[in-house]
Order: C-alpha cells, then structure tokens, then sequence
C-alpha cells in the first residue's frame, strides 16, 4: 500500500499530465492541497519537495509554487517520476522512449561487434539453452541490450539503459507475450550471431535497427497509435528477416532453428 504523501505525489502528476494546471500557472497552496487531499500540511510539503526534485515544480520560500514546463526543462528524473506514479504508463510516451531506443540500439550494437565480438557471441549462444518463455525472455532480451551498450565503449549508453531499465522491461513483457514476436525474437538474436561471428559490425546494425523498428510499430499498432493499414513497414522489414534467415540456413552460415 502507498504512503499518503505517495497518493498525493500520483494525483498531483496524473493531473500535471493532463495540464491542471498548465506550466507557468500556480499550484494550489499547502493548506489547499492539504483539504483537498485530507492530509497535513507535512504530508502535502513531503509530496512536494519529490515533485519539485524530479522537475514538475519549483518551491520557493513565501512565493506560490509553479509549474514548470517540464517537457523542455526536465531531465530522466521526470520520466522516473512518471513510471512511479502512472499505471498504465502513458502510450505516447512509451512510443517515444522506442523511438529512442531505435536510434540508440543499432549504434551500441555496432560498436558491440567493433568493440566485443567475443564476449557478444558468448551472450548470444546462450540462446540455444534459452526456454521460450515470458519471463526468460524478456531477462535475457534486456541481458543482451545492455551487454552491448556496455561494450560500445560508450559510458553514456548503461547509464541511459539502467535509468529507463522498469519501463523497458514492462514493454519487454507485452511484447514477448505472443509467441510470433518471440520467435521473431529469437531470429534476431541469430543474424546478431552471425554478425559477431564474423565480425560484421555494419551487419549487427542494420539487423538491430530492423528489430527495434519492428518492435516500436507492433507497439504502435496494438495501443492503437497505429492503424492496420499503415503496417507495411513492418510486414517489408518481417520478410527481410525471413529472407535473409532462410538464405543464411540454406548456405549453412547459420543453425537450424530451434
């Protein structure tokens, strides 16, 4: 169960999120707040000062506390503050954190491949002893992410990993809960193979980016921010998995599935 200064804290950035009241507008007061909410006045302040540490508000000293404009101002604390306090956690947000991730990923796996080739094939060939389950699934996907951000040699990119590491992993878990995107899954994890095998960085990327744009529009498409005419883009990069797969399995660079 919550704290009470936790409720507050969630009413208060559920409806900052929906603009009540708007950036640059006044905050009720402690003593408002502290009706509203039948707490006191220490609860409401506790509420606060989390609000205002994690960008939504600045508190000064016998002045109204305002709202800031936190799209532009805020930092990855706010987006923490979000996943705390928002079940379940706004669509367009989730969009543009993959979003992220598309450009982020095949980057960090490139430089994985550059940088790691070794210790990359060995993440990868636990695969073969992988149970396809929900859970498996989803550890080892988020293992694998952030193996390669730590081997791009980009200090930058575990720490941006780590910081979104709730969310991507509550994403993870809907996606890897149909058995087609498990198993779309795993044909990524053996072209990543193949590309660390043979020291194909170009390879890892364009596989990678493939992967997560198919991800984000399936995302798109199943919170209903994509219509089912407009998934082509994702059926063409399916068939190019599929095309390159079977080619690769019927010249022998790559094992059977399994």
């Amino acid at each position: 169960m919550k704290k009470t200064y936790q409720m507050v804290e969630r009413a208060l950035v559920d409806g900052l999120l929906k603009g009540d009241p708007q950036p640059g507008c006044p905050l009720q007061s402690e003593r408002d707040l502290a009706a509203r909410f039948a707490v006191s006045r220490t609860t409401v302040r506790e509420a606060l000062l989390k609000l205002q540490n994690s960008g939504w508000i600045s508190v000064e000293q016998r002045h109204a506390t305002t709202v800031n404009d936190f799209w532009s101002r805020g930092n990855l604390e706010l987006l923490s503050s979000i996943s705390r306090n928002t079940e379940p956690f706004p669509p367009d947000l989730a969009s543009h954190l993959l979003e992220l991730r598309v450009q982020l990923a095949p980057d960090y796996a490139r430089r994985a491949v550059e940088n790691g080739a070794t210790q990359l094939t060995e993440c990868l060939n636990r695969v073969n002893k992988l149970r396809n389950s929900l859970t498996e699934m989803v550890k080892f996907d988020w293992e694998l992410h952030l193996t390669m951000a730590v081997l791009s040699g980009n200090k930058i990119y575990p720490l941006i990993m780590n910081s979104f590491s709730t969310l991507f992993l509550r994403f993870k878990g809907c996606f890897f809960a149909k058995e087609e995107h498990r198993a779309q899954a795993r044909s990524y994890y053996r072209e990543l193979l193949q590309a660390a095998n043979t020291g194909n960085a170009a390879h890892a990327e364009d596989v990678t980016r493939a992967a997560m744009k198919m991800r984000l529009e399936e995302f798109k498409r199943q919170s209903g921010q994509l219509a089912p005419g407009k998934c082509v883009k994702q059926k063409f990069i399916r068939r190019q998995f599929e095309t390159r797969e079977t080619i690769t399995r019927d010249i022998g660079i790559i094992p059977q599935k399994v």
